[in-house]
């Protein structure tokens, strides 16, 4: 009786086992990993797209139904989604942080290359975070589109949010600009496709307008599997700076500047940031300005500090072990944060100066949002000090997730509280009443920060081991 294990054999051999097999380890994780606050998270985006979306509707359902009977409503479905691709690519880039690198567990079994990259195709199809884009379509779709129609443009919604994923995962797996590029331009260009697909010159119906760019689609996401199998990655493993240059004798607040003068990471997020809402905000005048709006004329403002505040600590997590050992104070270094944060908000505020002439924006709405992020939004963000973990400085800015955790990812939904209470604001009273709401949460911020943050400095004392053992991962 031969008893030999024919070691030759791979476990893989035959068609799509090695994909069941990914698929089965995929399953099983989601299964030990469900956490029931993931359940909440997820009910919490829910109902802020729905509040969205319904504000949406509120604003635009008027001028839609007026051409109801004139255009097909599919277009305007396809429109919408495209809209929103890049804010979804975005969200994603944030939120979704599955790997598309085997791991070395997964190398030490016999799972061939092109099983791990149908696999990661699958993923980008089952992924939970391609439920947001089909969401918010639903909305608009259930009220301006039969039950038929809308049920497709649900399923076109999600089509499209997988490529989003695909495209996503050629970005993270590629290595240098010169092959990342060509996945930006794809989007553009699908982008700029998706509007002229929707003039509908053929005069077909909604459902067949809909079917076919849902296919057309599902060829691009092919393309980019494509390309996705055939790039190469032979480094996993991301370059760390070999040295850091001496700063000096320097005081505790000047540090706040220096980390993000030197900082390239960081440097490129405050000034960008800023400069790509800019346009949104110099869209209209406040007697015009709808609620996104709103949205974009705070976010000018708030960026700057927004970049650095979502890591309170995570540029001193690279140096903490030894800034304790000084005479230095937690409680001194959080002030100085709070007030460079301040500083950083009146940077954006005069971006948005020139507007008072230029488009005749409110000078009394442009203070009230100086003083609403200075005094309230950069405050909310204090909280991360408890969670967060060192940066890389010297990193690149763009498709850099390293810092973050599952801590942080779930505290951004707490950050996104002030954006939502301008955006109902903006939605449903006046530009005065607006005004002077967040004018009032900017000075009572203001008011209770030393409070705020004594409370934090406790917190962070009773955790402080857990914390500087966070600091050297």
């Amino acid at each position: 009786m031969n008893n030999k294990i024919n070691v030759s054999t791979p476990l893989s051999r035959g068609r799509g086992r090695g994909v069941s097999l990914l698929i089965s380890l995929w399953w099983t994780q989601k299964r030990r990993m469900f956490r029931w606050m993931e359940v909440f998270v997820g009910c919490y985006f829910a109902f802020l797209f729905l509040v969205i979306g319904t504000a949406l509707y509120l604003e635009m359902g008027s001028q839609l139904e007026e051409y109801k009977g004139e255009i097909a409503m599919g277009s305007v479905m396809i429109i919408i989604a495209a809209s929103l691709l890049i804010s979804d690519l975005f969200f994603k880039f944030m939120f979704m942080n599955d790997s598309v690198l085997m791991d070395d567990f997964l190398k030490t079994k016999p799972i061939r290359q092109r099983d791990w990259n149908r696999f990661i195709l699958f993923s980008c199809f089952a992924s939970e975070w391609n439920l947001m884009l089909p969401f918010l379509i639903g909305i608009f779709a259930f009220f301006l589109m039969s039950v038929g129609e809308a049920l497709v443009a649900i399923v076109t919604a999600y089509v499209m949010s997988a490529m989003n994923s695909m495209l996503l995962a050629n970005i993270r797996k590629s290595k240098g600009w010169e092959l990342k590029l060509p996945m930006f331009l794809a989007l553009f260009f699908y982008i700029i496709f998706a509007f002229a697909y929707s003039i509908n010159i053929l005069g077909w119906s909604s459902i067949l307008l809909m079917t076919v760019f849902a296919l057309i689609t599902l060829v691009g996401i092919y393309t980019l599997y494509i390309y996705f199998a055939h790039l190469k990655r032979y480094d996993e493993h991301q370059a760390r700076a070999s040295k850091v240059r001496h700063l000096g004798d320097i005081s505790l607040f000047s540090m706040e500047y220096i980390s993000v003068l030197r900082s390239k990471r960081l440097r490129l997020g405050v000034l960008v940031l800023p400069l790509c809402m800019l346009p949104n905000a110099y869209n209209s005048t406040l007697e015009e300005m709808g609620f996104m709006n709103y949205l974009m004329c705070i976010f000018v403002i708030w960026a700057p500090s927004l970049m650095l505040g979502q890591w309170i600590f995570g540029i001193e997590g690279n140096y903490f072990q030894g800034l304790i050992t000084k005479p230095v104070s937690i409680r001194q270094i959080l002030f100085n944060k709070y007030y460079f944060y301040a500083l950083l908000s009146m940077a954006g505020t005069l971006l948005l100066v020139p507007g008072i002439w230029l488009v005749h924006l409110n000078p009394w709405f442009v203070l009230s949002g100086f003083v609403f992020v200075a005094g309230f939004c950069n405050l909310v963000m204090f909280p991360t000090c408890l969670v967060s973990t060192r940066i890389d400085l010297f990193s690149s800015a763009f498709f850099n997730y390293q810092g973050a955790n599952k801590g942080v990812n779930l505290y951004s939904l707490v950050i996104l509280i002030p954006m939502v209470m301008v955006g109902v604001l903006g939605a449903f009273t006046t530009p005065q009443i607006t005004a002077l709401v967040i004018f009032v949460l900017g000075l009572l911020g203001f008011a209770v920060h030393r409070w705020v943050i004594d409370r934090l400095v406790k917190a962070f004392i009773k955790r402080r081991y857990r914390r500087l053992e966070a600091y050297m991962e």
